[in-house]
């Protein structure tokens, strides 16, 4: 029996089949974190639940903290996942919603959004200074699980905003950083 499909042809669709699309993954997961804060916060616009998210003393807040300090293998994985999230923010240029020329990263990030008076602040450290935290290879954040969880809740945030409207358009680039946030927040979302 033979087909007319060369082997090189088979191996390419075979390959392309096994390829994991983490968008319709992070979308299912975000509406889990969504509907998960409408059980625990009243506020009815997202914006307000998220602020209350990012304050902590909450599940995911606790595990956030608990991964990002953790030696064991899922906080080495955290970690690198977390680092390689920043590397791909780097290239993938997805800009604040409400200020377009500010590139969402650990870099540029949105610690508390007062009331749309944002002040960005920067988490990433030099190897040199005191209190940092490695994430991934040669990538060093501050040393501060609480703003750390604010600014990756804002980051998730704006991902996801970015995706829903219409922002985002899955080049190679958005699906690095998609990826990196549903490999994240699947892993914060455990304990929920």
């Amino acid at each position: 029996m033979s087909t007319s499909q060369s082997t090189s042809e088979k191996v390419f669709l075979w390959k392309q089949k096994s390829e994991v699309d983490y968008i319709p993954l992070f979308i299912s997961l975000w509406l889990a974190l969504d509907a998960w804060m409408r059980g625990t916060y009243t506020p009815s616009k997202d914006r307000d639940k998220l602020e209350l998210l990012k304050r902590g003393g909450n599940p995911l807040h606790d595990t956030f903290s608990g991964l990002i300090q953790s030696n064991d293998a899922n906080g080495s994985m955290f970690r690198g996942n977390l680092g390689e999230l920043q590397r791909a923010l780097v290239n993938a240029n997805i800009a604040y919603e409400r200020d377009q020329t500010k590139i969402v990263s650990f870099a540029c990030c949105v610690i508390d959004w007062n009331n749309g008076q944002l002040q960005f602040e920067s988490l990433i450290k030099e190897s040199t200074e005191q209190n940092k935290l490695e994430i991934g290879s040669g990538l060093w954040v501050e040393d501060d699980p609480a703003r750390l969880f604010a600014a990756y809740a804002e980051i998730v945030y704006q991902v996801r905003c970015a995706l829903f409207h219409g922002g985002l358009a899955p080049t190679p680039q958005i699906e690095r950083v998609i990826r990196h946030v549903y490999l994240t927040l699947s892993m914060v979302m455990e304990s929920v």
